[in-house]
């Protein structure tokens, strides 16, 4: 499939698989990623992220601010919320801040938003939506570039503005959300961590490990999570009581996206078509070896164990055979990787 694609994942715990790209393009794959069908979609925007609740409802958000709505698994979408919309959320939670006479949770005035949400009508529905999930509390959080973020607490069919109750005062850009133990992690420009222990409890700011973009992170099975950053940086993080630790890879350019085998291996994909490998849980990582390269921006295990990678030159699948071959073989082991891991 020769298409930009953006995001790729399963829909819920059943066998189809979803990706989505440039122009609203939206596929969905019954046969582990052999053949895949367009998906029926209002919009033709770039789509930036997909994520699921179960194997019927998920969501996309992409460009102009756009939030699209499934529920038969990836078959149709409609339009759930768009930048024109969200300016008008983000207006009146600014204007009922003031007329209580609160203070956003970055300290600013209720003024000061006004006039920021009063901008983003004005230049209207231009700016991307890039991360979406589904939170442990069953809720939806969706965020973006200059501190565009909305939540949900059914589904995705009414929204709240979350601008004033992030403390967010220079508008860094989100790039998505991790859940860690019961808390959500909120990541984006220039190292920006914030950190909520889940329903109604507001997020704050939390120190972090970078001071660099972080581009995307994978929650492991275990626990900990591994935020992706410029560079080839990985940050692990088992707990908030913690500190982070920086995991070495020797490549240079940024890390996007990831995914936890069922063999509970990790592999990473990089913005220069690079595929790390870890045994342990992400503390140690070695490249993996791929016939074929371009720079990645998600990749997922299909349910026969074939591993589906995209990016700006459509998809890869590796069937299961060559994938355990490449995992067996997996390069040599890095100089830091423990003996015997």
């Amino acid at each position: 499939m020769q298409a930009n694609l953006q995001a790729i994942v399963r829909a819920g715990e059943g066998r189809r698989l979803v990706a989505a790209g440039e122009r609203g393009l939206i596929v969905h794959s019954d046969d582990d990623g052999k053949s895949w069908v367009q998906a029926r979609v209002p919009v033709s925007v770039t789509l930036t992220a997909l994520c699921f609740a179960d194997a019927r409802v998920g969501w996309a958000v992409g460009n102009m601010g756009v939030v699209l709505l499934t529920e038969d698994g990836g078959a149709s979408w409609r339009k759930s919320l768009d930048g024109e919309a969200g300016a008008q959320l983000a207006l009146q939670a600014a204007r009922a801040l003031q007329a209580s006479g609160g203070r956003t949770d970055s300290g600013g005035p209720a003024g000061m938003l006004i006039e920021e949400a009063q901008r983003l009508v004005e230049e209207g529905s231009d700016k991307p939506l890039l991360g979406v999930a589904w939170r442990e509390d069953g809720s939806l959080l969706v965020v973006g570039a200059y501190g565009l973020a909305y939540a949900s607490k059914d589904g995705g069919k009414s929204w709240q503005s979350q601008m004033h109750r992030l403390p967010n005062p220079d508008g860094l850009t989100y790039y998505g959300v991790a859940e860690r133990g019961g808390e959500s992690l909120l990541y984006g420009e220039q190292g920006l961590l914030l950190r909520s222990t889940g329903g109604d409890a507001a997020f704050t700011s939390m120190a972090s490990p970078d001071a660099g973009s972080l581009f995307g992170a994978v929650s492991l099975r275990e626990g900990p999570v591994l935020l992706l950053g410029l560079r080839g940086r990985i940050w692990r993080g088992v707990s908030s009581k913690r500190p982070w630790n920086l995991i070495q890879t020797h490549v240079d350019a940024a890390l996007m996206a990831g995914t936890q085998l069922r063999d509970g291996r990790v592999l990473l994909a990089g913005a220069a078509g690079q595929v790390l490998l870890s045994r342990d849980g992400g503390e140690h990582f070695r490249p993996l070896g791929l016939r074929q390269r371009f720079p990645y921006t998600g990749v997922a295990q299909a349910q026969d164990g074939a591993l589906l990678l995209v990016g700006v030159r459509g998809l890869l699948r590796l069937p299961p055979d060559e994938l355990r071959a490449a995992l067996a073989s997996g390069g040599a082991a890095s100089m830091n990787e423990k003996s015997g891991a």
